[in-house]
């Protein structure tokens, strides 16, 4: 592939899936580190798009690269937290008590906050509208171990904050 090539078939990635990878960003970053996650995102599928085989379509792929990147980031936080002095969390419970007008975006937070990496990339992607055999592949599960787990999520979700009528 040409350097035109790449840089228009970046161009085109960039314009389906920025809303996305940064939605990845919301997941796995603190408010002040979103930004620098959504960048390291776009570098590391521009440093892997030569690579690309085609063996998946190339928005699953990316989607791909951009979640081991999130997870990557997430790993690294330990060291982040060590040079910044504070933990992440403590910026994003200080930005959530800012307004309680963003109260949905708060709840979401909270509940991806307090799930697995596996379910939080697994919610992400559910959230994206991406579709039960892509998303499979994304994530490397079986279609019928990620319906499952996407039930048992839903069920976690209404449990904890839905409030649901009793039968008198």
């Amino acid at each position: 592939m040409s350097a035109q090539e790449l840089e228009a078939a970046f161009a085109e990635l960039l314009e389906r899936n920025h809303a996305r990878w940064a939605g990845i960003a919301r997941a796995y970053a603190a408010p002040p580190e979103r930004d620098d996650l959504v960048q390291e995102i776009m570098l590391q599928v521009w440093r892997a798009l030569p690579n690309f085989a085609g063996r998946s379509q190339i928005d699953t792929w990316a989607y791909r690269v951009a979640l081991n990147t999130a997870l990557a980031w997430d790993r690294s936080a330990k060291t982040r937290t060590k040079w910044l002095g504070r933990k992440a969390g403590d910026v994003s419970q200080l930005a959530a008590g800012a307004s309680s007008h963003y109260g949905e975006a708060k709840l979401l937070d909270e509940f991806l906050g307090s799930l697995s990496k596996v379910d939080r990339a697994l919610m992400l992607v559910y959230l994206d509208g991406i579709p039960n055999p892509e998303a499979a592949e994304i994530l490397g599960l079986s279609e019928g171990a990620l319906r499952v787990r996407l039930h048992r999520l839903r069920k976690k979700f209404q449990e904890r904050y839905c409030e649901v009528e009793s039968e008198a």
